[in-house]
C-alpha cells in the first residue's frame, strides 16, 4: 500500500485521524455530482457514487473492508445518500458528443484524403491536407469527450471539445449552404442538416459548461490563429486556385488543304488534308469529341446571278451566298474519322495533329467544291475529369452481332431523327474536388456520331449521309436532361468547328502544276 505509506509520510492534521488510521473525509457533491475523497487531508480522488467511492479508496490504499457508515471512519461533509449524478445521461450525452464529432471526423478524412491524392489542381491537394488536419483533430476532440465528460484529469479537455466542435458548425454550415445554393436536394443533404443540428446543440452545452476558461490570452489567440487563416488561404487561393482557374486553354484548331496529285488514271485527285490540333497553353484538357469531313458539292456555272431576295435570305440564315454558282447536286461524303480517340488527355505541349489523303472522283466533282470541315469538343482538366472507361464506353443503334446490322434504338427526337443510326461515348464527370463531387449533383457529358438518313429536303444524295457531331453535359445518363451553357460554364467545356473548301478545277489545276 504504498499511496497510504506516502500519506503517512506527511504531516497530518490531528482532525483527520482515528484511533485506527487516517481519517476519509467525502465532500459535498460538485455541479456535476463528483464528490472529492480525501485521507488524511490529502485528494485522491473523485467518485459518482459508493461504487466509485470505494475503487477510489481501493487505489489509495485504504483497506477493502473499511466500513463508510461508520462515523469514526469516514466523515461526510454532506448527506451520504446523496449521490446525484445522473450516470445514464452523462453517458448519453457523451455518447452524441462523440458521435457528431467522430461523424464529422469520418468525411472531413474521407474528403481530405481523396483530394490529397486525386485533387486536379494543387490548390485542392492543399485543402485536402487541411480537411485531413481538421478530422484529426476532431478525432482527438472525440477521445478529449471521455475524459471531460468523465473526471477531468487533463487540463484541456474541455478545450480541445470545444475547437472539434467549432470546426464541425464551420465545415457542416459550409458544405450545406454549397449544396443548397448548387440546387442539389439529394445526396448528403441529410447529413449536413443533422450535423448542424447537432453542432448547435453542442456548442450550447460547452458553453454551458464554460469550457473557454482556462485559454491562456484567448483573444489574442483567436486573432492571431484568424489572421494567419486569412492571409494563407487568401494567398493558396489566388496562386494555386484562382490563376490557374481564369486562365484560358490555348488549343490551335485549323483544316488545310495540301498539294493534290492526280492518280494515273487521270480521273481521280489524291487532296491531303491536314488539321492541326495541339495544346499549346498551361491548361491541361479531355478530349470529349473529335470529327473531321471531307465532302464534295457538285456545281454547274450560273449565266445569271441569284436575285436579290434568294442571296439576301442565303446570308440572313448565316450561309455562305455564291451568286453565279448553282449548286444543283446532292452532296456526297468522301471521307470522315475522328481526329484522335475520345478521352485522350492532351497535357501542354501535346500535339494530336492529324494528316489524312482524300480521294476526289473528278467525274462525280464536275466543277463542284471539296469542303473539309473539322469539330472538337474538350473540358478543362484542371476542374474535372472523365472516368477512365469513357473511351471503352461506345454504344451503337445497330446490332453490332447481326449480319445485317439491323437498327435497334434511337437517339433523342431532340439530337436525330428516328432510325437515324449513330454511335455514343459517355461517362460521369468527376468535379476537381472530392467535396464537389459530394455536394453537386452528378452530370454525365455524352458525344454522339449521327449518320442520318436520307429525307426529302436532305442536302445529301439517297443512300449517302454527312454525319455531325453532338456534345452536351446533362442530368442524367440517357442525356433526357440536358445542361444550359451557364450550367455547363463551370466544367471548361468548350465545342470548336472550323471549315475549309476549295473549287476542283483549282485543285486540279494544283495537282498539274509541275
Amino acid at each position: 500500500m504504498p499511496m497510504l505509506a506516502a500519506i503517512l509520510s506527511r504531516p497530518i492534521d490531528p482532525e483527520d485521524m482515528t484511533s485506527s488510521g487516517p481519517r476519509v473525509i467525502v465532500h459535498a457533491p460538485d455541479s456535476r455530482g463528483l464528490r472529492e475523497v480525501s485521507v488524511a487531508g490529502k485528494t485522491v480522488g473523485r467518485a459518482w457514487s459508493p461504487r466509485d467511492l470505494r475503487r477510489v479508496l481501493r487505489k489509495a490504499g485504504v483497506p477493502a473492508d473499511i466500513d463508510l457508515g461508520h462515523p469514526g471512519q469516514v466523515r461526510w461533509r454532506a448527506d451520504p445518500g446523496l449521490w446525484p449524478d445522473r450516470r445514464w445521461w452523462r453517458r448519453i450525452q457523451a455518447c452524441l458528443m462523440m458521435l457528431g464529432l467522430l461523424v464529422s471526423a469520418a468525411v472531413l478524412f474521407r474528403v481530405g484524403l481523396t483530394d490529397t491524392l486525386r485533387a486536379l489542381t494543387f490548390g485542392g491537394r492543399v485543402m485536402g491536407v487541411l480537411f485531413s488536419a481538421a478530422a484529426l483533430v476532431e478525432t482527438v476532440a472525440a477521445a478529449a469527450v471521455l475524459d471531460y465528460w468523465g473526471k477531468r484529469a487533463t487540463r484541456y479537455a474541455g478545450q480541445c471539445v470545444l475547437v472539434g466542435v467549432v470546426i464541425v458548425a464551420v465545415t457542416s454550415l459550409m458544405f450545406l449552404i454549397l449544396q443548397w445554393e448548387g440546387g442539389y436536394r439529394a445526396g448528403l443533404l441529410w447529413l449536413w442538416v443533422l450535423l448542424v443540428a447537432w453542432s448547435g446543440w453542442a456548442l450550447w452545452e460547452v458553453s454551458r459548461h464554460k469550457v473557454w476558461r482556462g485559454i491562456p490570452y484567448p483573444k489574442s489567440f483567436a486573432t492571431g490563429v484568424a489572421l494567419s487563416a486569412l492571409i494563407g488561404s487568401t494567398s493558396v487561393a489566388y496562386s494555386a486556385m484562382y490563376i490557374p482557374y481564369v486562365a484560358p486553354p490555348k488549343v490551335p484548331f485549323m483544316v488545310s488543304f495540301g498539294k493534290p496529285t492526280l492518280n494515273a488514271a487521270r480521273t481521280s485527285l489524291y487532296v491531303p488534308a491536314h488539321i492541326t490540333f495541339r495544346n499549346e497553353g498551361s491548361i491541361s484538357i479531355f478530349v470529349v469529341g473529335t470529327q473531321w469531313t471531307a465532302t464534295i458539292w457538285p456545281s454547274t456555272f450560273r449565266e445569271k446571278g441569284t436575285g436579290f431576295t434568294r442571296w439576301r435570305d442565303e446570308l440572313g440564315d448565316g450561309w455562305d451566298t455564291h451568286r453565279y454558282e448553282d449548286f444543283n447536286a446532292p452532296a456526297r461524303l468522301l471521307a470522315a474519322g475522328q481526329i484522335t480517340s475520345a478521352g485522350s488527355r492532351l497535357d501542354p505541349g501535346d500535339d494530336f495533329s492529324k494528316q489524312a489523303v482524300i480521294e476526289v472522283p473528278l467525274k462525280e466533282a464536275g466543277q463542284g467544291r471539296v469542303e473539309l470541315d473539322a469539330a472538337i469538343s474538350f473540358i478543362r482538366a484542371d476542374r474535372c475529369k472523365l472516368a477512365n472507361s469513357y473511351a471503352q464506353s461506345i454504344e451503337y443503334s445497330w446490332d453490332v452481332d447481326s449480319a445485317d446490322r439491323r437498327h435497334v434504338w434511337n437517339a433523342p427526337s431532340w439530337l436525330a431523327n428516328p432510325g437515324d443510326d449513330f454511335f455514343r461515348y459517355r461517362s460521369k464527370i468527376y468535379r476537381s474536388s472530392a467535396i464537389m463531387n459530394m455536394i453537386q449533383a452528378p452530370d454525365w457529358v455524352a458525344m454522339w456520331w449521327v449518320m442520318p438518313k436520307w429525307r426529302e429536303g436532305k442536302l445529301f444524295a439517297p443512300g449517302d449521309t454527312i454525319p455531325y457531331m453532338q456534345v452536351h453535359i446533362a442530368r442524367d445518363p440517357d442525356s433526357r436532361e440536358v445542361l444550359s451553357e451557364d450550367e455547363q460554364e463551370p466544367y471548361g467545356m468548350k465545342t470548336r468547328s472550323t471549315s475549309v473548301d476549295q473549287p476542283v478545277a483549282l485543285l486540279r489545276r494544283s495537282a498539274e502544276r509541275p
